[in-house]
Formats: C-alpha cells, structure tokens, sequence
C-alpha cells in the first residue's frame, strides 16, 4: 500500500522539528547496507555505512537520502574506492544541513589463489576537506622467540646441540589504516606489508611439504607482536615514501595465542611525520652506539 501524496504532505514532518534536547550530533546514518561493488575485475559484495552529522536545530536526518546516495552511485557497480567518494559528495548535496559526511565499505579480495585480505575504503568530507581512509587487515603467522629462548637453553643443558628450534606458532591479524587528504592508498600494498612484517604467511591449500616450508620460515623468523607492529610501519613508510607527514598511520597485530587463554595485542598510531622523526632518531642512536 502506498500512501497518497497529499496525505503524506498533510503529515507532521517530524525530522525536520527542533529536539527536545538541542545537541550536535556526530554521526548519524544507515549502517549494513549492502551493495555491489569490482574488486581486482570480479563483481563482490560489500558492506556500506552511510552517515551525517546532525545540527543540534533538527531533530532527525533524512535516512531515505543517504540510502538513496550510495545505492545510485553502485548502479552500475564500482570499484569500492570510486564508490565511497562519489557517494560522500552526493550525500553531502542531498543533505544541506549537514556539515559533515561519511560513506565506508568493506569487502574481501584476493592477493593470489591461496592468499586473501579483508579491506575497509571510506571517504569523509568535513570543514571543507575530504579525507581518504584505507583499512587492511591480513593474517599472517608468527613465532614466539622468548618460548624458542627457553628451549634452547634446556636443549643447551642437555648437552645437544640443533640448528633448528621448536617455538610455539600461532595466527596473527594484521592491521594497516591510513587516513589522508586525497585519494586512497594501493590496497594489495598494503596487504603485502602486513605479510612481509610476519614471521611467516599463511596459505589457504597448502600441501604438506609447504607446510612444512611455512612453519620452518616461520621459527627461523621468530617475532613477538611488538616486533611485528614495528616492522610494519618501517616497511609501509618505505613502501609509500610520497605519503604526507599529515597522514595518520595506524598499525596493529592481534595475536591469536596457541599456548594462551587470552590474545596479545599491540598498537602503533601515530602521523606519519612524527613516525619518520622516530625512525630518523632512533637510526642516529644506533650509529653512536
């Protein structure tokens, strides 16, 4: 049943009234919404946040608009990059009031056959600026070198000696985001920054003999977690050399314990101007050392 125009336009507009509580609200938006989008030339699904912020005059936003904008903008279907800063710009002109927008997506695609990232785009338009996010999250696996300590020095003091050590191994999650003015950064390089600060990479169809290949890089690269975060934002900053001080990196790695009931997590944020005056420093104190 659809409702008469007349009947609609007679009905109280109640987005439109003032609230009873007069506060700005950040964000306010259509979140899960899912639509098509290209990932490395195959049709995907993705899922789409949509949001705005809200003046503290209006009491409601037009959610039908923020629908409208990101499901007109995929027909037909983008790549998710395009997507998300078309949609941003349109919502934006199909809710005046708002001083301030968003539009995200995440999907899943492919580094080869038997490797495969999560990634999250976003767009976001405030005061004026429009700001690219580019988020993701791979897993790769690492090997703990305190535990590999231990069981060298027990094979020590049995008086044997091994070139290879057992540690305990386990899957890690890795995280980049990088949020900056302009465009978005290359999602499969960034991917392959979070596998090379690993001990080792993961398959999806590995046969035995690679497994076993998997598990030896692994415990000849032992690495804990901080290790891990450290790499990653070494080796991103050598991978994007033209990204802005301005930019803000985060890097993290959430370690999935095999000999643990709890995970370990660690975190790197930080702008990518006082990341490199880090490094610069640090570098300077180990060549005085």
């Amino acid at each position: 049943m659809r409702l008469p125009a007349e009947i609609v336009e007679r009905a109280r507009d109640v987005h439109s009234e003032l609230p009873s509580v007069m506060v700005r609200l950040n964000r306010v938006g259509s979140f899960g919404l899912k639509v098509p989008v290209i990932v490395e030339g195959f049709l995907a699904l993705a899922e789409a946040d949509a949001w705005v912020s809200l003046p503290p005059t209006r009491r409601g936003v037009d959610l039908s608009r923020q629908v409208q904008a990101v499901y007109s903008i995929s027909d037909p279907p983008k790549e998710p990059e395009t997507l998300v800063r078309e949609s941003v710009k349109l919502l934006m002109d199909l809710i005046p009031y708002a001083d301030s927008a968003g539009v995200s997506a995440r999907f899943e695609a492919l580094l080869d056959s038997r490797r495969s990232y999560r990634a999250e785009v976003s767009s976001l338009v405030y005061g004026g600026k429009e700001v690219s996010g580019t988020r993701v999250e791979l897993m790769g696996m690492t090997s703990c070198p305190c535990t590999m300590e231990l069981i060298r020095a027990y094979v020590d003091s049995l008086g044997e000696r091994t070139s290879i050590l057992a540690t305990h191994t386990q899957r890690s999650l890795g995280v980049i985001e990088l949020s900056l003015e302009g465009g978005h950064l290359d999602r499969g390089k960034l991917a392959h920054v979070i596998e090379r600060a690993m001990s080792s990479p993961l398959m999806t169809l590995a046969k035995r003999p690679e497994e076993a290949s998997l598990v030896i890089s692994s415990i000849k690269n032992p690495k804990l977690a901080e290790d891990v975060v450290r790499d990653m934002a070494l080796l991103f900053l050598g991978e994007f050399p033209s990204v802005p001080d301005e930019a803000v990196l985060l890097a993290a790695v959430r370690s999935l314990e095999s000999v643990h009931m709890h995970d370990v997590y660690a975190e790197l944020r930080s702008t990518v101007g006082e990341l490199r005056a880090q490094l610069s420093s640090s570098e300077r104190t180990s060549l005085t050392q």
